[in-house]
């Protein structure tokens, strides 16, 4: 293996690596938002935790497809 080969896929393991810890920080954060606006109005059922998590998932995905795009081109 080429040198420039391993640097390049070393730089490609951070790169993807650093997009996950940003899905996880995502959606962990709207989750956690959902959370406490659940226990603030003591619902019954944890709908704020819910809807936020999913649109947490929603926004990070979103953000994955647009830094791959860029990354691609």
């Amino acid at each position: 293996m080429e040198p420039n080969e391993k640097k390049k896929n070393i730089n490609n393991f951070a790169k993807y690596s650093s997009i996950s810890f940003q899905m996880l920080a995502t959606i962990g954060l709207f989750a956690f938002a959902g959370y406490k606006i659940d226990e603030y109005r003591e619902s019954k059922t944890p709908i704020f935790t819910a809807v936020l998590s999913l649109l947490g998932v929603i926004i990070s995905l979103y953000q994955v497809v647009k830094q791959l795009n860029k990354n691609s081109s």
